[in-house]
Formats: structure tokens, sequence, C-alpha cells
């Protein structure tokens, strides 16, 4: 891609008429030590040494500016101080509000969920307790009927074996097998009240979940359920006797008048009776005007087609008329025609006298033209005569001669021979050139309805390698126009420069160049919408 060099060369240095001179829109500094420009603009000379004693630049040294420096100049700039205390602050009233209604919202959420875990306790604890006192109550009920079954089995071996010689012996066994019976009861009561207190915790928590069944959290408790239903222990009964006494949609008889809000606004609405009978008086007021509308057409219809007819047989009649009329009248008039061509053909001049327009004569004609010849306006000719005969003489010399009729004496013919050596002559000795061999005159013009890049002209690289443009940028009713010169080197990097340039109402436009293929593009940026670029230039091989 080729380099774009937009550089403003000054052999013999710029010259700014005026108090300042400024680039890219900055102001430039004047070197003028009488004036004290520089040091004005930074806040005095104390300042700029001040700065300058403030830095320390040694060996080894970190760069450093005091702090009264940077006061100084916070103090120039407008108070920085002040809006540094002022940003603090509003920092710090933010972060305490901030902080204020966070504090606010987890102490209510942490008394809400605390309001609600105290609520799922004690349901759960009230139903635990209840099913862990049925539980306990059977496994109780269990363990007695155990005891009392073996009670009577001890009983009934102790009767049995109570006659025996072995009686002790009888009875050893009888309480051995009470106390297995009794340690095992026990152990069933102890392992049916732990499974009875597990199935009771399942069992709750399968209730309350299923009581719950996924509510929202606003409603998942019967205080929050209560308070949906505005506390209301007959809110059934009265949402019931409330709903007795609407229409039903599927269709109901009402006892009262229905009152509506207003006129049908569509099809499927129902219609109030001011509505319909606005309607209905609509209805008759249209029917009576299309009635009389109809039988007003029908009446200028009628009327029209009898006049129409009555003027067409008028018409016709007149027509017919003026037909026969003019018939017999060109009849006539061609008879009297004939008869006139007839009378005139058997005439001859004979038969005419002569009055001022005269018949022709040889004699009148020879004099009239002998007249006429000796009265003209004569150069170098001489005509005398009458009609009778004429005499003309004519003057043979210079005056009626031509360049071509006279030899060559001092003053030499012109020729091209002699033109181009009477140049070759002159000192110094300069080369005849075809213009059109190393210039080319250009011009182009097109409007760019959107501010952009604009490609104003283009050359081909291979004819032209210099121009010289003069380049007018139009918008609204002000113009700006500026010279522009650019040059191509052997590798097709381009230098531009833009330069004189003037405006009515600031910078309407920027100018640069490029390479596009095989051509050089002269590119006009634009700054404003509805713009036309005019540009006029020379081309350079």
């Amino acid at each position: 891609m080729a380099t774009v060099n937009k550089d403003f060369k000054i052999k013999s240095g710029l010259v700014v008429e005026g108090l300042q001179g400024t680039i890219n829109g900055e102001v430039i500094l004047t070197e003028n030590a009488g004036d004290q420009y520089i040091l004005d603009l930074i806040g005095g000379e104390t300042l700029v040494k001040s700065v300058s004693n403030q830095f320390d630049v040694s060996a080894g040294g970190e760069l450093s500016l005091d702090r009264t420096v940077v006061d100084a100049y916070y103090d120039e700039a407008g108070s920085a101080d002040d809006a540094e205390t002022a940003a603090n602050s509003y920092t710090d009233g933010r972060e305490s509000a901030i902080t204020t209604a966070y504090e606010a919202y987890a102490d209510q959420a942490e008394v809400d969920a605390k309001a609600y875990t105290d609520t799922r306790e004690t349901a759960i604890t009230t139903a635990y307790q209840s099913y862990a006192d049925t539980a306990e109550q059977d496994a109780k009920d269990y363990a007695d009927d155990l005891i009392n079954d073996a009670s009577n089995l001890s009983t009934e071996v102790w009767s049995a074996y109570k006659t025996s010689t072995e009686i002790g012996l009888a009875q050893t066994a009888a309480e051995a097998y009470t106390d297995t019976r009794e340690t095992a009861i026990t152990t069933a009561y102890e392992a049916y009240a732990d499974q009875a207190e597990v199935d009771a915790k399942a069992y709750t928590d399968t209730e309350i979940a299923a009581l719950v069944d996924s509510a929202p959290a606003l409603l998942d408790t019967l205080n929050e359920l209560a308070a949906a239903i505005g506390d209301n222990p007959n809110y059934a009964t009265d949402l019931a006797a409330s709903v007795g006494t609407k229409v039903s949609k599927a269709g109901d008889t009402m006892t009262g008048a229905l009152t509506l809000s207003g006129a049908p606004t569509s099809n499927l609405h129902a219609a109030t009776k001011a509505y319909v009978d606005s309607a209905e008086s609509d209805a008759i007021s249209t029917a009576a005007a299309d009635a009389t509308s109809k039988a007003n057409a029908a009446q200028a219809a009628a009327e029209a087609t009898a006049s129409a007819d009555a003027t067409t047989k008028a018409n016709n009649a007149k027509s017919g008329a003026e037909a026969t009329a003019s018939a017999d009248a060109t009849t006539k008039a061609n008879a009297a025609q004939a008869a006139a061509i007839a009378h005139a053909d058997a005439l001859t001049t004979s038969d005419v006298a002569e009055g001022t327009a005269q018949y022709f004569t040889d004699a009148r004609a020879k004099s009239s033209a002998a007249s006429l010849l000796t009265g003209a306006t004569l150069t170098n000719i001489t005509i005398t005569g009458t009609g009778a005969g004429l005499t003309i003489t004519a003057e043979n010399g210079v005056a009626d001669s031509t360049t071509s009729d006279l030899a060559e004496g001092s003053r030499l013919y012109f020729t091209d021979a002699r033109a181009v050596s009477a140049l070759e002559a002159v000192v110094p000795n300069f080369t005849a050139v075809e213009l059109n061999s190393v210039a080319k005159q250009v011009a182009a013009t097109l409007s760019a309805p959107t501010a952009g890049i604009q490609v104003a002209h283009a050359f081909a690289k291979a004819d032209y390698r210099s121009a010289e443009y003069l380049v007018k940028v139009a918008y609204g009713t002000h113009t700006e126009i500026s010279k522009v010169l650019l040059t191509l080197d052997s590798s097709d990097n381009i230098a531009i420069t833009e330069y004189g340039i003037v405006g009515t109402n600031g910078s309407a436009s920027s100018i640069s160049a490029g390479i596009s293929g095989a051509n050089v593009q002269l590119q006009v940026t634009t700054a404003n919408n509805n713009s036309t670029v005019t540009v006029m230039g020379t081309l350079l091989v």
C-alpha cells in the first residue's frame, strides 16, 4: 500500500499576521520574552521556578513533585480540594445509604425467616408429638398384651407343675421363661418405639411437604393463607354467596335492569336502548336521504335524456338543412365559376384596353434595363448608353487584383516555414512543445448526500504523475475553497499539501489522496450532508 505524505513544506519561513496563529486548532506560542506570554498562561514565573525546584532527577532517584505545587495548581484551576471534598462526601453518603438499606433489608429478612422457621417448627413439633404419642400408646398397649400373655402362660406353667415333685425346677424354668419373655418384649418394645419415632417423623415430613406442595414462599404457611383471604373464617361461604349473585356467562336470567357503560365498540358488544334508537333513527334518515337522492337522480337522468334527445334531433334537422343549402350553393357557385372561366378563356390582350399596367414590348424592356444598369453603383466599372445600346468599361488595376496577381517584393508573403524559422532564431531557443503531451486540464463535480469520503477526481498514474487542483465544497449557503498540490514518486508514494484555504463558515472538508488500482484518487472528506464538490485542475506527466 502506498504511503501518503501530507507535509506542508515552507522553504523560507512562515509569517503569521496578527496576535497569534493556530495549528490544528491549538494556539501557537510566540517566543517573546517581553510579553511573558508563556509564563502568564501557566500561572507566573514563581510557579515555574517552584515546579522546577521540586523535581528530583538524581541518579537512582524518582521523579517527585511537591504538594505545594499541586495545591498551587489546584488553586489556579478553581479549588480542586473543594471538588475532592464534595466527591468524598458524596461517596460517603452513598455508601452510608447503601449500608443502611442493606442492614434494614437483612434485619427484616432475618425476622421473616425466624417467624417462618418458628411456624414450621411449631407445626412439625405438634404433628410429630401427636403421632409419637399415638405410636407410644400403641406400643405400650402391645407390650402390655405380651406381658399379660406371658403372665398367663407363667400361671398355666405353674399350675401344671405345682403338684410335681420337681416343683422347684418347674418354677425355675417358668421364671427363666418369664425373664426371657420380658427381655424379648422390652427389646421389641424399644425397637418398635424407635421405628415408630422414625416413621412418625417421616410421616410428618411427608404430610407437611404434601400440604405445602411447592406453594410459593408467600403462601406456604397457614398464617400466609389466612392473610391472603383477609383472615375471614367464612371466606368460602361469603365467596359462594357473592358468586351466587353473579350472572352466569353460559346463560342466565336477570331479575333487574342492566345498565351498560356506553355504546358498543365491537361487533359482539351488547347495545344500549339509546344506541339502538339512534341507529334506527339514523337508518330511517339514511333511507329517506337515499330515496330522495335516487329520485332526484332519476329525475335528472330523465330530464338529461329528454334534453339530449331534443338536442340531437334539432342538430340533425339543422345539419340536414345546412347540408342541403350548402350543396345547392356549391352547385350554383361552381356553375358561375365555370361560366366565368369559360368567358375569361375566350378573351385576349387585344380585347382588353391598356391601363396603368402596361403591356410588354421589346423597346420598353431595353429602356428599363439600360436605365437600371446606368443608374447602378459601380466600382472600377463604367456603363454608358441607352436602350438602343450600352458601353461597359472595366479598370484592370490593383483595386480589382489579389496577392496572387502581384509579384513578391521586399514585403515577403507569409509561410509556415518562414514563421518557424523566425521563432527558432529567438534567444534563448525554446523547443516547440504540444501542451496536451505534457499536461491536461480537468474539471469534475459531484453531489454528496451523506458526509464522508468522496472521490472528487481520479486519473491514471501511468499517464500523469503530478497535479494541481482548485477544490470547492458547498453546503447550504456556505462555501469553502482551497488549493491542492500532489505528486508521486517512483514507488507510487504520494506527497500532498492543501493550502490557501478560505471558507464562509468554518471547515467544510479535509483533503487527501490515495491509490486505487491503476488510478490516483483525490479524496475529499465532507463534514456536512448534502454537500457539492467541484474540482478544477491541471495534470502533469
